[in-house]
């Protein structure tokens, strides 16, 4: 397994304790926000996790360039 794969999951986990965290802080049920949100909104939300994982992508590329150039 190489460490792209190893922190997709990692990177999941700590995305849902945070907004888990922000939910219970603000007294939001998870399941209540699911059926209140519109298709526009959650089509908005699909696109913003996709841009926010290729910038991932991205940053762990530059990174490992770098990484790969140290060695």
């Amino acid at each position: 397994m190489d460490d792209s794969s190893k922190q997709q999951p990692a990177t999941e986990k700590v995305i849902k304790v945070m907004v888990d965290n922000i939910f219970r802080k603000n007294g939001v049920q998870p399941e209540e926000l699911k059926k209140n949100i519109s298709d526009e909104q959650r089509q908005m939300l699909k696109e913003m996790v996709q841009d926010l994982r290729q910038q991932v992508d991205q940053f762990n590329k530059a990174q490992k360039k770098v990484t790969d150039s140290e060695e």
